[in-house]
């Protein structure tokens, strides 16, 4: 087998310490995905990561319709220095388009995701579990090695309450006399947020408070989608 052909096997996360001969138990549904969707046998190789002991490879035992275990061989790849932590907060939009955008998100280096609740926020609750299970697969599909956090949806009000005044907050603000984003230089090093607004906009009252508390910054001349200025910013901040 070589090296370069590892990218082809399934790759799963799992919260287990990873080891040299480590029996890590799937979950239900990892069994499940790999015995009836990928029709894996026993003795095939998968790769496993849990965010903390780089990337690992082994082989299926003993799997079946809902279980089965991975014996591990050998470590593919350390696990890497941890760069920065790059902040979203994002207020809810619809399914399917917030589906994407958590997706994207996770594949362009967001560690945290913070949902938010402003005056023109047309979905007000998030289904935990299934943005968990978002941010899990689309982990897994990218090759990340750390799973990014989902953090409990709160109100505009609370971003700044006790947030750490070395890590800038950059709201994207539509309509307002702000810096271009596209304009800005940030160290690789440097921990930093992202403030998106609601399909409707920021009122006029929350972009005043918003400019008094962050960094007001201009994506454009376009008004663009909540999901679309989202990769926008991303990608200026994080090339």
């Amino acid at each position: 087998m070589k090296h370069d052909e590892s990218f082809k096997y399934p790759r799963l996360y799992v919260e287990q310490n990873l080891s040299h001969q480590a029996v890590i138990a799937l979950a239900p549904s990892q069994a499940h995905y790999l015995n009836n969707v990928m029709r894996k046998k026993d003795g095939e190789p998968v790769r496993l990561f849990n965010g903390r002991d780089g990337e690992w490879l082994g082989r299926l035992e003993d799997l079946g319709k809902k279980s089965g275990n991975v014996v591990l061989e050998k470590c593919l790849k350390e696990q890497p220095a941890h760069k920065r932590r790059i902040h979203l907060f994002f207020t809810p939009i619809k399914k399917n388009r917030q589906d994407w955008l958590i997706e994207k998100a996770v594949e362009l280096g967001v560690t945290d995701f913070h949902p938010v609740l402003t005056q023109n926020t047309e979905v007000r609750k998030i289904n935990e579990e299934r943005v968990r299970a978002q941010i899990f697969e689309a982990s897994e599909q990218c090759e990340r090695f750390e799973i990014p956090t989902l953090h409990t949806i709160g109100k505009l009000d609370e971003i700044w309450q006790d947030w750490p005044p070395d890590v800038p907050i950059l709201s994207c603000l539509e309509r307002f006399d702000a810096s271009a984003l596209k304009d800005m230089a940030f160290k690789d090093d440097q921990d930093i947020a992202l403030l998106i607004g609601p399909e409707g906009g920021f009122t006029r009252e929350e972009k005043e408070k918003i400019a008094s508390q962050t960094t007001p910054v201009d994506l454009g001349e376009t008004i663009l989608r909540v999901e679309t200025a989202v990769i926008k910013a991303l990608v200026l901040i994080n090339p």
